[in-house]
C-alpha cells in the first residue's frame, strides 16, 4: 500500500512537470514561409528534369519518302536480253517511318540509332523466254533453237522490312553529314508466271520468307530534315525461285518530328 501510494506521487510529479512549448504567431508565420519556399523548389526541380529529361530527348519519330532502283539478279533470271519483248521495271517508290534516338554526343561529334520499317515499291520483268538450256547468259544470246514457240514469263513483286542501324555524324555550322550501316530483317514478295512449252500455266513464285541482309548508307542534316541514300542487300541464292532484286539502291527525304 505504501509502494502504491508512491509510485502514484512520482507519476503525479512527472506529470506536473511537463511545460507545454509556446508558439509564438510569427515563429508560425516563418515556419509557413520556409514550407512554402521547400514546396516551390521541389516543383521547380521536377519542372526542369521534365524538360531536361522528356521523351523527346531519347526518341523521335521519324518518316520519310523516296524512290530507289533495284539491282536485279543478271540476265538469265526473269529475263533475258536477247530474247523477244524483254522489259524490266527497276525503279520504285520507297517509304519509311520509325523511331531515331541519341547514343552518344561529344563536341561536333554524335551517334544515333534508328528503328523503323522500310516499303520498297513493286518491280516489273516479262518476256517472251526459252528453256535455260537454250540460252546463254554471258553471250545474252539464244543457242540449238530449234523453232519451238516462245513461252511467255511475267512477274512482279516488292520488298519490305525492319532495318536497325547506326548513325555516326560530325556537325558543322548546323550541317550534320553523318554514316550508317546496321541489318534489317526484310520479306520479298515474287509471283512468276510461265506459260511453258506443255500448254500449262505455271506458278514460278517466290517463297516469302524474313531472311536478314546488311544495310548502308550516308546522309546530310539541316534541322530536321535529311536527305539520305541507303543500299539495302538482298539475298537470293537459297531460293529455287528467286525474286528479281539482289538489292536496292534508295534516295530519301526525311523528316525528324
Amino acid at each position: 500500500m505504501h509502494t502504491q501510494n508512491r509510485v502514484v506521487q512520482s507519476s503525479r510529479v512527472r506529470h506536473a512537470s511537463r511545460k507545454p512549448v509556446a508558439v509564438t504567431r510569427s515563429s508560425r508565420k516563418a515556419g509557413s514561409r520556409w514550407r512554402a519556399a521547400a514546396v516551390a523548389m521541389t516543383l521547380g526541380c521536377a519542372a526542369v528534369a521534365a524538360h531536361a529529361d522528356g521523351i523527346t530527348d531519347y526518341i523521335r519519330f521519324e518518316a520519310g519518302l523516296g524512290f530507289g532502283v533495284a539491282k536485279d539478279m543478271g540476265d538469265g533470271v526473269w529475263i533475258q536480253d536477247g530474247s523477244p519483248d524483254n522489259h524490266e521495271k527497276l525503279t520504285f517508290p520507297a517509304i519509311l517511318a520509325g523511331f531515331t534516338g541519341p547514343v552518344w554526343s561529344r563536341g561536333p561529334w554524335d551517334v544515333r540509332w534508328h528503328l523503323g520499317y522500310t516499303y520498297l515499291g513493286e518491280q516489273r520483268a516479262s518476256v517472251m523466254g526459252v528453256p535455260d538450256d537454250q540460252y546463254n547468259p554471258k553471250t545474252h544470246q539464244i543457242v540449238d533453237y530449234g523453232g519451238e514457240r516462245y513461252s511467255p514469263f511475267s512477274g512482279h513483286g516488292h520488298l519490305q522490312g525492319i532495318p536497325v542501324t547506326l548513325d555516326v555524324g560530325y556537325t558543322y555550322r548546323g550541317w550534320r553529314l553523318g554514316a550508317e550501316a546496321g541489318a534489317w530483317v526484310y520479306w520479298q514478295t515474287w509471283h512468276e508466271s510461265l506459260y511453258g512449252l506443255d500448254n500449262e500455266w505455271h506458278d514460278l513464285s517466290h517463297k516469302t520468307t524474313p531472311q536478314v541482309g546488311y544495310v548502308v548508307g550516308a546522309s546530310v542534316e539541316r534541322g530536321s530534315i535529311s536527305l539520305s541514300y541507303r543500299y539495302y542487300q538482298v539475298s537470293q541464292k537459297w531460293n529455287p525461285y528467286p525474286g528479281l532484286a539482289t538489292g536496292a539502291h534508295v534516295l530519301m527525304a526525311t523528316y525528324r518530328f
